[in-house]
């Protein structure tokens, strides 16, 4: 990851990919990037979507 010089400050990210299975047997993925204090939410929303 790069260094940010703008003053702002850092901000832990994790990225999340979710697997999706296809009618014709292949799998799909999603990804996003969310603060590391959204997984928990983020993964419960992903949860009801599969």
């Amino acid at each position: 990851m790069a260094n940010q010089s703008n003053g702002s400050a850092s901000q832990k990210m994790a990225k999340l990919v979710v697997a999706e299975e296809k009618e014709d047997g292949n799998y799909g993925f999603r990804q996003k990037i969310v603060p590391l204090d959204d997984v928990e939410e983020e993964l419960e929303e992903a949860k009801k979507l599969t």
